[in-house]
């Protein structure tokens, strides 16, 4: 894999913000807002009732009401500031509509909040934003309870770090890092984690000093005059050592690259990328690498 020679610029032209009115949409609306502002982006707030599951616990009158009263309040956020809105509201499932979403709207980039709740030994991203994660075809800025809310006049991230597993996707995914880093002259952090085994000291010591070079190889040539840049290598429990870094230098975006064809099990809580969305201090923007099949 050679060096790149520069970092490309991404830029966002339609932003599907998803809300279910909950606590947990505050900090993603700010962070949507945000980023529309800076990106001059067109911004959708959306919300799916699905009427199937209000039917069962309501009747008629307050089933009309409660559909009344969340196109109201979706229709509302567009008061709530001077950039260039199109609410979206639907009866359905959020399996239905998302889609359609999507590919009408030329969507470019989704943001959600994350309710992460602790389940029993894990973290839970909630139903909608797991099956958004699972599904979405466009880059995915998930905003989880550990992240502050902070209103934003525009979006600016001057301290991203990258995990990568340095899987065939690594390249691509980290041009939307640098992108980000290049806009403030910010900082770049590059970070591969190794899984411990039994290797000889000697053996790790290589395995490091090989994850080292693979990451430089990341890093553009010429970065150096538009942004700083670091490699960290560690070894231990991924996830845990990829928090644990997260919390100590307070990252201002997590970018997490996935391949294409990534499909999640069943055991989708217990992996990595499912544990950094859930428990990061900061967004974690996610993206699929659909260069590749």
């Amino acid at each position: 894999m050679q060096a790149l020679q520069t970092a490309t610029s991404i830029a966002c032209k339609n932003i599907l913000f998803l809300t279910d009115f909950t606590e947990a949409s505050e900090p993603a609306q700010a962070y949507a807002i945000g980023l529309a502002r800076h990106y001059n982006a067109q911004l959708f707030p959306a919300h799916a009732s699905d009427p199937v599951i209000l039917a069962e616990t309501t009747n008629p009158e307050v089933f009309q009401e409660v559909l009344e009263s969340s196109r109201e309040r979706i229709n509302s956020l567009i008061k709530a500031t001077d950039i260039n809105t199109h609410p979206l509201f639907e009866h359905g499932s959020i399996e239905l509509v998302f889609p359609r979403w999507i590919q009408e709207n030329g969507i470019d980039l989704v943001v959600i909040g994350t309710h992460g709740r602790r389940g029993v030994g894990r973290l839970v991203l909630g139903s909608t934003a797991e099956y958004i994660f699972r599904n979405s075809p466009c880059p995915v800025l998930t905003v989880g309870p550990h992240v502050a809310f902070r209103p934003f006049s525009g979006f600016l991230a001057e301290k991203i770090l990258y995990p990568t597993d340095l899987g065939p996707h690594a390249e691509f995914a980290s041009t939307y890092a640098l992108s980000f880093a290049k806009e403030t002259h910010g900082q770049a952090l590059f970070m591969h984690v190794i899984a411990p085994n039994k290797t000889s000291q000697a053996e790790r010591a290589a395995m490091v000093k090989n994850a080292q070079k693979k990451l430089s190889e990341l890093i553009p040539s010429d970065a150096s005059t538009w942004c700083t840049t670091e490699t960290i290598v560690e070894v231990g429990d991924p996830a845990t050592e990829i928090l644990s870094y997260a919390e100590k230098e307070r990252p201002d975006l997590i970018v997490l690259g996935l391949p294409r064809n990534k499909e999640f099990s069943t055991h989708f809580a217990s992996g990595v990328t499912y544990k950094v969305v859930a428990g990061a201090p900061c967004p974690v923007l996610t993206i699929r690498d659909m260069t590749t099949k």
